[in-house]
Order: C-alpha cells, then sequence, then structure tokens
C-alpha cells in the first residue's frame, strides 16, 4: 500500500482561503509588502497541493523582527509636487491635499496598517496619482467636481474580503485621480536606476 504524503495531498478550497487570510494578516502586520501579498495571494489561488500552499508562507512563522517604517498619515502638496515612493508604512487613515500642486503615492513595497485603508483626498486644481500592486482592490468614493478620475489595472480580479482594500474618499474640484497599476516608461527607468527593481534571489546557490 502506497502511503501519501501530507505535502503531496491536494489542497481544498477552504485550505486556500485559509492561506489568504494568513497572507492579509501578515500584510496589516507589516510582514509583507502590498507587492508582495499580491504575489503570493495568486500562488495561493493557483495552489493544487498543501505543500504549495506550505511554500508560499514558509517564512511567515519564523519572522521574529520587521522592519517598521512610522506611518504617513498626511501628505500636503500645496504649489508644489510629493513623489511618495520606496519602503514606506500607509496609515490606515490618511489624508492627502492637493491644492495647484501634485501627489504621488507608489504604493508597491509600502506596508498597510488595516485590513482596510482610506485616502480622504482634498484635491483643489491638483491630482492624486496612485500606483498599486496587482490584486489589491481599490474602491474611489470621492465626490468629484468638474473634475476626472481614471482606473488603469492591467488585470482585473474579482474583489475578495481576504484582500487589503485601498479606499479613497474626499473631495477632487477640478482636478484629478488616476489609479495603476504599471509604471510608466520614465519611472521604470528611473526605478532601475536608482536600483529599486533588483534582480530575482537564487537559493539554489546556498
Amino acid at each position: 500500500m502506497s502511503s501519501r504524503r501530507p505535502a503531496e495531498i491536494r489542497a481544498s478550497d477552504a485550505e486556500r482561503e485559509q492561506a489568504g487570510q494568513l497572507l492579509r494578516e501578515a500584510t496589516v502586520e507589516g510582514r509583507l509588502t502590498l507587492d508582495e501579498f499580491s504575489e503570493r495571494y495568486m500562488l495561493a489561488q493557483q495552489a493544487r497541493t498543501r505543500g504549495d500552499l506550505d511554500a508560499i508562507a514558509h517564512d511567515l512563522p519564523k519572522a521574529t523582527f520587521t522592519e517598521r517604517h512610522r506611518p504617513i498619515s498626511k501628505l500636503h502638496a500645496v504649489l508644489s509636487g510629493i513623489d511618495q515612493n520606496g519602503a514606506w508604512q500607509l496609515a490606515p487613515e490618511t489624508t492627502v491635499t492637493a491644492i495647484l500642486g501634485s501627489c504621488k503615492l507608489d504604493l508597491r513595497r509600502a506596508t498597510i496598517s488595516s485590513e482596510i485603508t482610506t485616502i480622504d483626498s482634498r484635491i483643489i486644481c491638483g491630482s492624486l496619482d496612485l500606483i498599486v500592486p496587482e490584486g489589491v482592490d481599490i474602491e474611489i468614493d470621492a465626490a468629484m467636481i468638474l473634475s476626472g478620475r481614471s482606473v488603469k489595472l492591467s488585470h482585473s480580479t474579482a474583489s475578495s474580503s481576504l484582500k487589503p482594500l485601498i479606499r479613497i474618499t474626499g473631495t477632487v474640484f477640478a482636478g484629478s485621480i488616476t489609479v495603476r497599476d504599471t509604471p510608466k516608461l520614465g519611472e521604470r527607468l528611473r526605478e532601475v536606476a536608482t536600483g529599486l527593481l533588483t534582480p530575482p534571489r537564487n537559493d539554489q546557490s546556498r
């Protein structure tokens, strides 16, 4: 009689959901960035065996220290521009003010402090540009007055209670809100120049 190892047993829908919950909690705790959550969440939904699920979260229980950044809760651009990128932490409720100015928030390497993050926008003749990783739920509930909004996501995925939610509220007058998950060519070139995009690690060399 052949015995099957636990890692080879097919994963159930409930186990995939549990893995998604674990990833979401790790993201809220600051262990995973939003970009890392998106990548692992997609892998969890595609996992075929319990071993696949274990591999996705293999480093989470062992994490004893996580570098934390002071949450940013206020951003003001008055007759100026803000470009917030790199590793940073977004507060559960963040106020963004752009008056005759622009504010660009790159959330791909950011960490969050809550399952639902609210960005309260107060924009007058200005703009809010949000770059998000794939797989994060976005909800725009801002009052748009003589303004425009654009959501450009390369991959549209169904909303899920297991995914972090970024909710944009507030008022926009004669301005714009743009949400996208793909950086522009100039931004990608700048990321390469500054070392933000690093080559994947090869763990087989250990």
